[in-house]
């Protein structure tokens, strides 16, 4: 078959009158956009109060949410187990969110004895050498090991 029996729209006057019908199309949305925009010029003043309003309205409504749970807050800030711990408290499925920082951790980062010990990785499948030297390199270049490591390591990958 050839190719205008296939798709008989897109051939001779079916394909002009398409062309013409996108075209009006086109025209029709651009002077709704042109409408939209001169309409919204001309009402700027009362979106931009409506804005306001809304904007208002929401930081009241979240006033009246806090000073009905207050209580609930302060009184959960107040627990032991929240003690020296950052909070996130989430309206609207996580939309908003009030983070509440401990002021012992914004200043400084703690280790105490209940930090638990870090164990060594299982060591990884052997590398060639340039792959393992790219690798060390990088580790170094991200501050994860230091200058002295790096060059023990370096060592002992060259010596193998």
């Amino acid at each position: 078959m050839t190719e205008e029996k296939k798709n008989p729209l897109l051939s001779g006057i079916m394909a002009g009158y398409l062309v013409i019908l996108a075209h009006i199309l086109l025209v029709i949305i651009l002077a709704t956009a042109v409408i939209f925009i001169q309409t919204l010029s001309e009402y700027i003043e009362y979106v931009l109060a409506g804005g306001l309003l809304i904007i208002f309205g929401s930081a009241l409504f979240f006033y009246r949410i806090l000073k009905q749970n207050g209580k609930q807050i302060i009184d959960t800030l107040k627990n032991p187990a929240f003690q020296g711990q950052n909070i996130e408290i989430s309206l609207l499925g996580g939309l908003a969110s009030v983070s509440i920082n401990s002021p012992e951790k914004s200043h400084h980062l703690m280790l105490d004895q209940q930090t638990p010990i870090i164990q060594a990785l299982p060591e990884r499948p052997t590398l060639s050498p340039h792959n393992e030297l790219i690798r060390l390199g990088d580790l170094h270049d991200r501050g994860l090991i230091s200058k002295e490591e790096f060059l023990k390591l370096k060592d002992e990958v060259l010596i193998n």
